[in-house]
C-alpha cells in the first residue's frame, strides 16, 4: 500500500502545533521515541498502527482513519515492479534490470498523482544507478543516486548526509552511495555511512539485514572478525524475527566467513546453511558464487 506520507506528516505537524505541543512533549505522553515522531512528521516512514493508536488520544482524533485518507489504492503495479527489483538485486541478477526500467517508464507515463510520480521516478533513477554501477560507471552512478535522493530530500548534500531524516528508500539509496565510496577505495567513509544508516533504522526495516551483511563484509576485510560476527548475528535475528528470509543466505555466508577467520569450528554449519537457503530460495547465481568463494579463499568444498 502506498501513502502520501509527506502530506500526512504535514497534517500531523499542523495538528500538534494547533494543540501547542512540542515533539518531545508528544513523544513523552505517548511513550514513543522522539525520533519516530520526527520521521513520521517528515514523511519518512509509514507509522505503525499501534503508534497511531498511542498518538490518537493526544491529537484528539483517530489518526488511523486520517492515514487512510492519504492512501492510494491503484498502484499495485508499482509494488509488483519494486518486489521484482528487490528479488533480482538479492539474487545478483543485475544484468537483468533493464526490463524493470522499461516497466517503470511505462508506469510513470500513466500516473497522474504528483507524489506517486516522485516515488516511481526515484525508484527509476535508483535502478538506473545500479545498472551504471554494475557497468563500472561509478561517477555517473553516484550522480544518479544523488539525483534520486534529491527527489524526496531536495537539499541533500553528500558532505552533510548525516544532517537529514531519511525514509527506508532513501536509506537504500544512501547505502548504495556508500558502495561507490567503497569501490573508489574510500573504505572509512563507506563504513561510516553504513553505520549511520543502521543506527537510523529500526531492526524490523527490510533494509536492516542488508546493512548488517555489508557491515559484516566490511569488518571481515578489516580483519575485525568480532564486529563482523556481531553484525551477521543481529542481521540473522532481524530476518528470523520479521520473516524477511531472502537475505538469510548472505548473512549465514558472512557469519561462516567470520567464524572461520575467528577459528570457530561451527563455520562449516553456517556456510552449509547459506547453501541450503540459496537452494530454498532458488538463488542459483548466489549459490555458485558462495561455493566458488569458499573453494578459492578458504579451500572449503561445500
Amino acid at each position: 500500500m502506498i501513502y502520501n506520507l509527506n502530506m500526512f506528516g504535514k497534517n500531523l505537524k499542523d495538528i500538534r502545533k494547533s494543540l501547542n505541543l512540542t515533539q518531545k512533549e508528544v513523544a513523552d505522553l505517548a511513550y514513543i521515541d522522539p525520533v519516530t515522531l520526527r520521521r513520521i512528521e517528515n514523511g519518512k516512514v509509514i507509522p505503525k498502527l499501534e503508534t497511531l493508536e498511542l498518538l490518537s488520544p493526544i491529537y484528539k482524533q483517530d489518526l488511523i482513519d486520517l492515514l487512510i485518507k492519504y492512501r492510494f489504492d491503484d498502484y499495485l503495479a508499482f509494488y509488483e515492479i519494486k518486489k521484482r527489483i528487490e528479488s533480482k538485486i538479492d539474487n545478483g541478477e543485475l544484468n537483468n534490470l533493464q526490463v524493470e526500467v522499461k516497466g517503470l517508464k511505462i508506469l510513470l507515463s500513466t500516473i497522474k498523482n504528483t507524489y506517486c510520480k516522485k516515488l516511481v521516478t526515484q525508484l527509476l533513477f535508483f535502478i538506473e544507478a545500479i545498472i551504471l554501477y554494475y557497468n563500472n560507471s561509478n561517477e555517473e552512478a553516484l550522480d544518479k543516486l544523488i539525483e534520486s535522493i534529491k527527489i524526496t530530500t531536495p537539499s541533500f548534500k553528500i558532505n552533510k548526509y548525516n544532517s537529514f531524516v531519511y525514509s527506508s528508500m532513501e536509506i537504500r539509496i544512501l547505502m548504495n552511495i556508500a558502495f561507490i565510496f567503497n569501490k573508489l577505495n574510500h573504505q572509512e567513509k563507506y563504513i561510516e555511512i553504513l553505520e549511520f544508516c543502521i543506527n537510523t533504522l529500526n531492526n524490523d526495516d527490510e533494509i536492516y539485514p542488508k546493512l548488517c551483511h555489508n557491515l559484516a563484509g566490511a569488518y571481515i576485510r578489516n580483519k575485525d572478525f568480532k564486529k563482523a560476527l556481531y553484525f551477521s548475528n543481529i542481521g540473522i535475528e532481524s530476518c528470523q524475527k520479521n520473516r524477511n528470509l531472502n537475505g538469510l543466505s548472505l548473512l549465514f555466508y558472512g557469519k561462516g566467513i567470520a567464524e572461520y577467520r575467528f577459528g570457530k569450528k561451527e563455520n562449516i554449519d553456517s556456510l552449509k546453511t547459506s547453501i541450503y537457503l540459496c537452494k530454498a530460495f532458488r538463488q542459483d547465481q548466489l549459490e555458485i558464487a558462495i561455493r566458488n568463494n569458499c573453494k578459492e579463499f578458504l579451500d572449503i568444498t561445500l
